[in-house]
């Protein structure tokens, strides 16, 4: 062997290993800086946690300081794992009228590109030399803050992330993934915003862990044109090379599986890279744990969204129902049922919080769209969502069907003030910036009719995410409700209201009092549709009238008859009635204090 043989031999392995090494951090880096931004935009979150075995959560506002995240609490007996979970979607109050996110403004919150942050860790009273830096940075950020009473028993909390997989998220097609705090906390917070297949890293530090060499081999070989509307990559010759694709409404993608025979030289070779496939259906992304996601194979321990992993539907706002005019909050008063309905029915995203089935014990909250009716009108109060099967919220229903739904003002439209702000500039932990958590099981749907409903809702209250209308991801996944357990409303100053499930579902709007609602169908499924004139043709008319004209002369005929019947039976009930109203008179009216309702 030569000496220069030797030298390479020896040479090329360790650049070869330096080029993955450097590869791996740019791409931890990348998402790590959008993890940085997103805490440090947003001012509130999802928390959740697990209390004596039971998940609860919590809308609750947030502040940041180079990566640490603190809380401004009342409870001194905080001291639990809990986990909180941010979405683009919230930080742009501009978009929050008919569900967009992004630059601008095309993607659903459920879309992959719009970023979701999962951080879990231990969230408890700040040590002391902690303290005074958390007070600045909440008050800074929150300044009603400073001027909340004394007397409440407000302290200064913080988490602590966890160090190995204590950060998930998903920020592009591709699946979701694991981060480590080291990666969060070494990252500068930089937006990286995703214009159509965008520029972000299309997969987390840890996404090809675990996966066989033959796989990866695969998955880089060849370029294909991966179809959007049918998530298959094709090697037509027509839709060969980065132009021809396009030009077809296709994606050149070099992770399409096995090897495409067309020859791209005669179009541009131009071949998109990073952040321009859906590896959601090559099944190239896992976990830490090995475990593969994004296409639901393996385990089904899957980590995507939209549709599991990445799914590639980006609606432009055609082909969906007619939005619901924004309307002001109406004032509900002592109505807390009715307010919490329309919460509910105006939320058009929310954190589905779960049992993790990855970390016993802990909470893992997850964004998801929803819809509770296409319109307030049609609401049942129990919200409808898709859940892909690689997703890991489906993983961890799976396991155990315990979920929460978080709900907020300082997530609607309709609480946006005139200046911009959320929650007509109210803090996003004040009580009157309501907060409402529903919590139970998570219910799948498996009636026709009620899938159907669902995906109606969907079409209109969600024009960008054309799938979720559509039955949802290739992958294959549910449409889910829930069964309400239990209801968790604060609404104003004096502590949380009591709305039992009874009341709430059992509410009925008051139409006098909510002017401007449309109407759009029944709960029941009968959605009428809006672009037809329900007023019944000539031939029904001729129908009704003849109908009307015989049900007439029966009922004469039948009148004749059994009138005498008839007033008998009234008069042999009269005394029935007469004691019946008197007993209804002589209900005693008991008296309460002010002071015994308080």
């Amino acid at each position: 062997m030569t000496p220069y043989s030797i030298l390479v031999t020896a040479v090329v392995p360790v650049l070869l290993l330096l080029t993955l090494v450097t590869s791996s951090q740019a791409a931890s880096t990348k998402n790590g800086e959008e993890a940085r931004w997103l805490v440090q935009t947003a001012k509130w979150a999802a928390l959740s946690w697990v209390d004596d075995g039971a998940l609860k959560s919590i809308a609750m506002s947030m502040a940041e300081a180079d990566g640490r995240i603190f809380f401004y609490l009342t409870d001194r007996g905080f001291n639990t794992k809990a986990s909180i979970t941010f979405s683009e979607a919230q930080v742009t109050p501009s978009q929050f009228f008919g569900a967009k996110c992004g630059p601008d403004g095309d993607l659903d919150p459920e879309d992959p590109r719009c970023a979701k942050l999962t951080i879990s860790g231990v969230v408890s009273p700040c040590e002391e030399d902690s303290k005074q830096l958390a007070l600045d940075t909440l008050f800074a950020t929150h300044p009603q803050m400073a001027d909340w009473p004394d007397d409440h028993g407000f302290i200064p909390c913080e988490m602590k992330i966890k160090d190995q997989n204590g950060l998930w998220m998903i920020a592009n097609y591709g699946g979701g993934g694991y981060m480590n705090a080291a990666d969060y906390h070494d990252s500068e917070p930089v937006h990286h915003p995703v214009h159509g297949f965008g520029d972000r890293s299309r997969s987390l530090e840890d996404s090809n862990a675990g996966l066989e060499d033959s796989d990866l081999e695969n998955s880089t070989t060849s370029a294909a044109c991966y179809d959007m509307a049918t998530h298959e990559c094709e090697c037509h010759s027509d839709k060969c090379g980065n132009d021809l694709c396009a030009a077809a409404g296709g994606v050149w993608s070099d992770l399409c599986p096995g090897t495409c025979e067309c020859d791209p030289s005669s179009a541009s070779t131009n071949e998109s890279t990073e952040g321009t496939a859906h590896s959601e259906a090559m099944g190239t992304n896992t976990d830490s744990s090995g475990h593969e996601h994004s296409d639901g194979m393996g385990d089904g321990h899957g980590h995507g969204d939209g549709s599991g992993g990445g799914h590639g539907h980006h609606g432009d706002g055609s082909g969906g129902g007619k939005l619901q005019p924004q309307l002001p909050r109406p004032n509900f008063g002592k109505d807390a049922a009715g307010h919490a309905r329309w919460i509910v029915a105006k939320s058009l995203w929310t954190t589905i919080t779960t049992l993790s089935s990855k970390s016993e014990g802990e909470a893992f909250g997850n964004i998801r769209s929803v819809v509770d009716g296409a319109c307030f009108l049609s609401s049942s109060g129990l919200p409808y969502f898709y859940v892909p099967s690689p997703d890991p919220t489906a993983v961890d229903i799976k396991k155990d069907n315990s979920i929460t739904l978080t709900f907020t003002e300082s997530a609607l439209a309709e609480r946006v003030g005139e200046d911009g702000s959320p929650c007509g500039g109210m803090d996003a932990e004040d009580p009157t910036c309501a907060k409402l958590t529903l919590i139970g099981h998570a219910v799948p749907l498996e009636d026709h009719a009620q899938i159907e409903v669902a995906k109606n809702a969907f079409k209109t209250q969600h024009p960008r995410a054309s799938w979720l209308s559509e039955g949802g991801a290739h992958t294959g996944g549910l449409y889910y409700t829930l069964h309400l357990h239990e209801i968790m409303f604060l609404r104003n100053y004096g502590g949380f209201a009591q709305v039992s499930p009874d009341e709430y579902l059992s509410w009925k709007p008051d139409l006098s009092k909510l002017p401007g609602e449309e109407q759009c169908g029944t709960v029941e499924g009968d959605y009428l549709n809006q672009t037809d004139d329900p007023t019944p043709k000539a031939s029904s008319f001729s129908y009704y009238a003849i109908s009307l004209v015989f049900a007439a002369f029966i009922g004469y005929i039948f009148g004749v008859l059994s009138a005498e019947k008839v007033n008998t039976l009234l008069r042999s009930n009269r005394n029935v009635y007469a004691k019946a109203n008197n007993e209804e008179s002589s209900i005693e009216v008991v008296e309460v204090s002010k002071g015994e309702v308080c």
